[in-house]
């Protein structure tokens, strides 16, 4: 009787099985479903030239109370392609300038470190100078680390000059590398 009821269980739970088997789908069967059903891509992009732009009433006039009126801004003559290729070239020149001084910059800052890690290797080498000038030490450290954050200062400027000239190049329709 018991044979009899784990076969009927055993036989029961396998076909079970084979038919949640069957009915699966396979991983790839599934991608490959998902790959041809069509998502609808984005209606409307909008970008800059579509936003209205709103122009601040002047100071002055709001402080009077006075209406501004709405005037168009002049329109401004179209650059030539000559005097963009020449302005281009006016501001690639600025950003070569801008990268070699970064460039020497950024030498000068790890030839400083170096020579650092240099002194101080000497100085933890020997324990006796710790022993005999520990200010001498102190003092040469700060000025060190003074003139480590001068270094530093320089390069972070010298790159933000870069950014906003390339900010400048961007926005003036230029690109500049």
């Amino acid at each position: 009787m018991k044979r009899t009821l784990y076969l009927c269980l055993t036989a029961g739970s396998l076909s079970l099985l084979l038919v949640g088997m069957a009915g699966a789908q396979s991983l790839g069967e599934i991608a490959r479903r998902q790959r041809q059903v069509k998502r609808p891509s984005a209606a409307k992009v909008y970008t800059n030239d579509d936003m209205p732009s709103l122009a601040a009433p002047k100071p002055e006039a709001a402080a009077t109370g006075q209406k501004t009126e709405s005037k168009e801004a002049p329109t401004e003559a179209k650059p030539t392609p000559e005097d963009k290729a020449k302005q281009g070239a006016a501001l690639q020149a600025k950003a070569d300038g801008l990268k070699n001084q970064i460039a020497l910059l950024e030498r000068e800052y790890t030839v400083a470190e170096r020579e650092y890690k240099l002194r101080t290797a000497v100085y933890y080498a020997d324990a006796g100078n710790s022993l005999r000038d520990p200010k001498k030490w102190a003092e040469q450290d700060r000025q060190y680390q003074a003139e480590m954050a001068t270094k530093k200062k320089a390069i972070d400027d010298a790159r933000q000059k870069l950014a906003d000239l390339q900010e400048q190049a961007r926005k003036a329709g230029l690109s500049v590398q």
